[in-house]
């Protein structure tokens, strides 16, 4: 097989972030794997966000191919992943809607036991089990799905090297490593590959460590390139904030202009009131004077004998009136 390294752009990740997920170090295996194979069927036990699935889904999309891609899943949740509400159902059938309407996508919200007899034996290209992690859980799966793969199909399993807590897929996988020809990646918490014809990809299994070395550093550079968009976000975000800073205190300036403009324009009108308020007492003053001086000079006057023979001519001047009368 001539396999052909791919560059794709995952359009499910404008909507979901491919740093919240394990499976981040594989999606260009995945993807890689998919366009390189070109299965008729694809059949995902454990879905969850979607990282995987949509990795398989971009690939059949860009492809052009056919491919029937069905996730089996109840979306509730297990003592493992934690349980969850029926948001992630409607994430991962929105993201479904938006990029991948056109493919022959199929969700089945059953248990793997229950979803099982929804298939045929030998009627599974790739098989990816990604559910329950203990040891008796994924064998279990393992067992119970295996005839439903052909007998040239692929099955691959993520987390074959965790070893703790109650994980015990890696104890499956170092059993079926002994009887299968397989494959293997170190990262993003190992992914095994199981080929069930070994002779069918014999020069890709022969390329182990190729393919071991470019999907590793595929994932470096893919961390690598989320820190870098995460600096230029934080980068921005400083600019952005800076900027707005500089607007503030720009404001603030204007703010205190504007302010000292009017307490300006306030004390002006305040002094010019104060000297016509001044200018007006002034004038009150001088009518006070002007009056004192007025008073003075009547009560002069009615202290003089003029006035007061005045007075008796006006007295005698009434009396005789009056006798006329």
């Amino acid at each position: 097989m001539n396999w052909k390294y791919y560059k794709p752009k995952f359009e499910y990740e404008d909507v979901l972030d491919p740093l919240n997920t394990g499976w981040v170090g594989h999606v260009f295996f995945a993807y890689d794997l998919v366009r390189n194979t070109k299965p008729k069927r694809i059949v995902e036990l454990g879905t969850h966000f979607g990282h995987s699935f949509f990795a398989f889904c971009q690939a059949a999309k860009d492809e052009g191919l056919k491919t029937e891609l069905v996730a089996v899943d109840t979306w509730k949740g297990d003592e493992q992943s934690g349980f969850y509400d029926e948001s992630v159902y409607d994430g991962v059938k929105k993201i479904k809607d938006t990029f991948y309407k056109d493919l022959n996508v199929r969700f089945l919200r059953k248990t793997f036991n229950e979803a099982v007899s929804d298939f045929d034996d030998n009627s599974i290209d790739i098989l990816h089990i990604d559910g329950l992690h203990t040891y008796e859980a994924v064998k279990h799966d393992f067992e119970n799905w295996d005839p439903k793969v052909k007998d040239d199909g692929i099955i691959i399993f993520h987390d074959v090297f965790v070893n703790q807590n109650d994980f015990g897929v890696y104890r499956l996988w170092e059993a079926l490593e002994k009887k299968y020809k397989t494959i293997e990646f170190y990262h993003s918490f190992g992914l095994g590959v199981l080929f069930k014809d070994g002779k069918k990809y014999e020069d890709l299994i022969k390329n182990e460590k190729n393919l071991q070395m470019k999907y590793s550093f595929s994932s470096e550079d893919r961390k690598n390139e989320e820190i870098n968009n995460s600096f230029n976000v934080i980068h921005q975000k400083d600019s952005e904030i800076q900027q707005k800073d500089q607007t503030i205190r720009q404001k603030d300036v204007d703010y205190q202009k504007e302010i000292e403009k009017v307490a300006n324009e306030w004390q002006k009108t305040v002094k010019q009131k104060d000297q016509e308020i001044q200018q007006k007492e002034q004038v009150i003053q001088q009518k006070e004077r002007t009056i004192q001086q007025k008073e003075r000079e009547i009560n002069f006057m009615k202290s003089s004998k003029f006035w007061k023979m005045r007075e008796r001519y006006m007295i005698i001047k009434n009396y005789f009136n009056k006798k006329s009368e």
